[in-house]
């Protein structure tokens, strides 16, 4: 669908199109599904972009932890629903944690990645321990979201890179 979409935008003269993924496990499907759109469409810019990264002031409302194997429907994201749509959010918080240590180096989504599916490491299909979300903290994730996507638009906005044409 990226590609077809994509494609014509690109033919109703569109030059930049920002994907963004916003959910655990799908952004290496993201930028193959941009590489696909570029090789239609070489005349626009694709950015296929993971909603957390690289966020300043993550780190100072979710730990470490979270913020690395935190994949799906974890604090951060149960969280941000709460702020969001909370009558989309259940009452139950399972946490159940990984089956297995992640060596050092390693990640499911990081430099060193491996391919995954949830069923690797849950059964309720939460990666990660939502126990503590809350909408107080939905909302703060929420203001450093949009604070982060704003600027970085407008920055991309403001500039005529990358110059496909």
């Amino acid at each position: 669908m990226i590609k077809e979409v994509g494609g014509q935008l690109s033919e109703m003269g569109f030059k930049r199109l920002i994907l963004i993924n916003g959910h655990g496990g799908q952004i290496s499907l993201l930028n193959t599904a941009a590489r696909e759109l570029r090789s239609v469409a070489p005349g626009m810019a694709v950015f296929p972009c993971f909603l957390w990264s690289g966020v300043n002031g993550l780190n100072e409302l979710l730990t470490k932890t979270e913020i690395e194997d935190g994949l799906h429907a974890s604090l951060a994201e149960t969280s941000l629903m709460l702020a969001l749509k909370p009558e989309l959010v259940g009452d139950e918080r399972p946490n159940e944690g990984n089956k297995a240590e992640i060596p050092e180096g390693w990640s499911l989504e990081g430099n060193a990645p491996t391919a995954w599916l949830t069923e690797d490491f849950s059964e309720s299909g939460v990666i990660g321990d939502s126990r503590g979300a809350n909408e107080s903290l939905g909302n703060n994730l929420k203001e450093l979201l949009i604070n982060h996507w704003f600027k970085l638009i407008m920055n991309l906005m403001q500039s005529d890179w990358p110059n496909n044409s």
